[in-house]
């Protein structure tokens, strides 16, 4: 079973939408982190709530943004 691991959150209210991001492991041992939209206060998708994407954590560490910090402190880099 994978383990996720809450990294970051936004909300934005004027899209009404809020963002997460979470660090996920794999049972296989993998590593990447997993970013969701959902859209706040809406049923129009009752089966598909949020979009999901895959990003890799090399690509999240090498920014310089509160995301990558959030990231490096959770993995002990």
């Amino acid at each position: 079973m994978r383990q996720l691991t809450r990294i970051h959150a936004v909300v934005r209210h004027e899209q009404r939408q809020r963002d997460e991001w979470y660090l996920v492991r794999d049972p296989n041992g993998r590593r990447y982190v997993l970013f969701e939209t959902f859209d706040i206060g809406t049923t129009s998708d009752p089966v598909n709530p949020c979009r999901k994407r895959e990003i890799s954590v090399r690509t999240i560490l090498a920014q310089n943004n509160e995301l990558s910090y959030k990231l490096r402190s959770l993995m002990d880099i």
